[in-house]
């Protein structure tokens, strides 16, 4: 390695780039054995860090003639025997005078106890000669372990010789950059597993939360009902309050906006859970058919009628009877509900008797009843009846800081329905998710994701391709305007976003040249083909786009 200076000192600049951007402690060590070989030219390399307790040396990686080896039985130097300094290992003597040390024949006394290499030697077929042992101090002045170099070689190659001046200064530059980036890789490894038990931890700690939150709320569970935002939690806070209450409920809400939930979430964590919870849209069927539905009929109360029928009313008994869309229920049949509210009991077409009925109405619409009183379209004591406690549900538009979860439950819900593995979404397919104002609330977010993982392929992001058009087509003005390709001009904006930037520009460019095949693209940037698809969909890179030829 030793000759031209300059030369020396641009590649120990380009080793330490390469050892500071490798945070994997493991990897970084091979790195450094084989560096160091290479800048101050020797025959072998080894790496020891001191342990965690301090108190040992610890062989991590062994470099002899390009064959890095790892081992379990390699000799531990420990600092201290009997009280005392181990100052006869020449590596532990480094550390403690923070000293490079150099011995130009390992079987000549030197006072140096050689044992363990002796031993190293006889394990590995090999002859040690010359060594040079370097501290490894970091900037913050902590020493890490050691650098041995083993065997000089050379400047001619064509013997083994000492280390000399010009080589141990080389090896106690390159060795101070190794220490940071060993410090750091350790710092990495150790922040690492410091997340992992406070991941653990709070895993734990959730865990118990839950538990001690369902019993405090008697196990309450709004599971389905998925959000934490202000205007959710408000909903959470109502539901509880009434949950065991005889009281008819009235949920206003936009179409599609979970009113259903909510009325389920009523009825399953109340002490009416075990009883029947009964269902009807009350727009879903002509005046004739939905007055039998929910009144029943007794046998030959019309024509065709030749058996006696339940109503849905009478079925809701002990429970909860869910009437949907109550807002388009006729006015014929309002006058009739009205009777149940108050009398508590109903009679069934073509009987002359009545039937106390125990239940909870629960009504849901999307329409203002007070107003479509005044118009004469609604019974306004049935509109008092109804709403003796009224629940008002957010639309989506208004709460989209409970997207991100929507998002992730519905995509998670719809890849385990089709057996897909989808990555979730891709930044700017969620962008447009996030801009998109949701007439149809819920349920549109519910079918928008359902046909976007039909669409993805598997293993990959949803990406805007998978986007309906009507998502698309209400972007802001600014995403529609900006240029496909862009210069790269730092302005305001991070190193990070500048070098997507440029990154991206690359990626198309070579897409371009190779016909937009990936293979053979991946293959150019040497890269692997998942990874170039994930960059592509990351920086929504298509065949539409052009390249400036500044590259």
């Amino acid at each position: 390695m030793i000759g031209n200076p300059l030369d020396s000192l641009k590649k120990i600049i380009a080793l330490s780039t390469n050892l500071a951007s490798e945070s994997d402690l493991t990897v970084l060590l091979g790195r450094i054995a084989n560096a160091a070989r290479q800048v101050v030219g020797a025959e072998g390399a080894m790496v020891a860090l001191l342990d965690q307790t301090k108190d040992n040396l610890r062989i991590d990686v062994l470099e002899i003639t390009d064959h890095q080896i790892r081992r379990t039985d390699f000799p531990v130097f420990p600092l201290k025997k009997n009280g005392n300094i181990n100052s006869s290992n020449i590596c532990v003597h480094s550390i403690f005078t923070g000293q490079a040390v150099q011995v130009d024949d390992v079987y000549k006394y030197s006072g140096f106890d050689f044992e363990a290499f002796y031993s190293i030697d006889r394990l590995l077929s090999f002859k040690t000669k010359s060594l040079l042992s370097l501290p490894l101090v970091n900037n913050k002045v902590q020493t890490v372990g050691v650098l041995l170099l083993i065997n000089a070689l050379a400047d001619d190659h064509r013997g083994i010789t000492s280390f000399d001046k010009s080589k141990m200064e080389l090896a106690e530059g390159f060795a101070a950059q190794a220490a940071v980036a060993i410090w750091n890789a350790q710092l990495n490894e150790e922040n690492k597993r410091l997340i992992n038990i406070l991941e653990k931890t709070n895993e734990s700690l959730e865990k118990e939360n839950r538990r001690l939150k369902n019993a405090i709320d008697e196990n309450y569970d709004f599971s389905e009902i998925i959000g934490q935002s202000a205007a959710i939690k408000k909903v959470f806070h109502f539901i509880k309050k009434v949950l065991n209450s005889d009281a008819a409920i009235l949920v206003q809400g936009e179409t599609g906006s979970g009113k259903e939930l909510i009325a389920k979430a009523l009825h399953f964590n109340s002490i009416r859970k075990n009883k029947p919870f009964v269902t009807q849209n009350c727009a879903a069927l002509p005046e004739n058919l939905l007055e039998s539905e929910l009144f029943g009929y007794k046998k030959g109360a019309f024509s065709g009628a030749t058996t006696d029928k339940k109503g849905l009313i009478e079925q809701a008994d002990g429970g909860t009877l869910f009437l949907d869309e109550i807002g388009d229920m006729p006015l014929s049949l309002q006058a009739k509900l009205l009777r149940v509210l108050q009398e508590r009991e109903v009679r069934p077409l073509g009987s002359v008797e009545t039937k106390k009925v125990n239940l909870r109405v629960v009504s849901a619409t999307h329409h203002d009843l007070k107003k479509l009183a005044e118009e004469g379209k609604f019974r306004e004591d049935l509109v008092y009846r109804l709403s003796v406690f009224p629940i008002m549900l957010p639309p989506l538009r208004e709460r989209k800081e409970d997207l991100p979860e929507l998002v992730n439950h519905f995509v998670n819900h719809f890849s385990n329905r089709y057996k897909k593995d989808v990555k979730g979404v891709a930044p700017r397919a969620y962008e447009i998710l996030t801009q998109y104002e949701y007439p149809g609330n819920i349920r549109e977010l519910r079918n928008i994701l359902e046909r976007a993982v039909l669409l993805c392929e598997d293993g990959l992001s949803i990406t805007p391709d998978s986007l309906p058009d009507e998502l698309l087509d209400r972007r802001r003005p600014e995403h529609d305007s900006k240029p496909a390709s862009r210069e790269v001009t730092s302005g305001n904006k991070g190193l990070k976003k500048i070098v997507e930037e440029y990154e991206a520009k690359i990626i198309r460019k070579s897409l371009q040249d190779h016909n937009w095949n990936q293979s053979q693209t991946a293959i150019a940037l040497s890269v692997g083909r998942r990874t170039l698809i994930e960059k592509i969909q990351r920086y929504e890179i298509n065949s539409t786009q052009q390249v400036s030829s500044e590259v």
